[in-house]
């Protein structure tokens, strides 16, 4: 069932990202690309964790949705990390690292607000291991469709307005750092 969510996911981004600009044929091939069984297996590393869990959920309470999203950032912060560690590479990463650290910061005062548990950063657990830089910027559009499509899930949703208002923002981040590795894998 997950795959083919993400698959679907993919699938349905893909023709909303051509229609932005008709030149970048060899942009929207790259990330057809991205759609091969082995790329989508190595998203099974989410176990109840993130996105993936969230795109695979029946029920969605409040309590989930800010689990999955802070889950979702903690992950997207460790992986980019790992990549700047292990990469010789900084943007876009450096700029993106800085901002899942405020996106980290915005989740955390609703914990307080709905008196929930912050949940345990255990993102180091469910790093995707990368073995290059073409993987890197790979590894950042998959992450980023996600979390776009996690927080399209979330905004179907009956939601308090400060809840809705921090999911909007983090979704459209998103979008600007799809937008900033999909630029980055095409040159590679």
């Amino acid at each position: 069932m997950k795959k083919i969510r993400i698959v679907l996911s993919i699938m349905l981004l893909v023709p909303l990202l051509s229609a932005c600009d008709e030149s970048n044929d060899i942009e929207l091939k790259v990330i057809e690309e991205l759609i091969d069984d082995d790329l989508q297996e190595s998203y099974e590393y989410s176990e109840d964790w993130g996105s993936v869990s969230a795109l695979d959920t029946e029920i969605l309470s409040l309590e989930a949705m800010l689990m999955y999203s802070i889950q979702d950032e903690y992950s997207a912060f460790a992986e980019y990390e790992y990549i700047l560690t292990n990469f010789n590479i900084t943007k876009p990463f450096s700029n993106i690292i800085n901002a899942e650290a405020s996106h980290i910061e915005m989740l955390l005062p609703l914990f307080d607000t709905y008196e929930l548990q912050v949940p345990y950063n255990d993102a180091e657990n469910h790093l995707l291991l990368v073995v290059d830089l073409v993987d890197t910027f790979r590894t950042g559009v998959i992450a980023e469709i996600l979390n776009i499509d996690m927080y399209n899930l979330f905004l179907e949703q009956d939601l308090p307005g400060d809840v809705r208002d921090t999911f909007i923002a983090l979704r459209d981040a998103s979008i600007k750092h799809l937008e900033a590795f999909e630029k980055n894998l095409v040159k590679y």
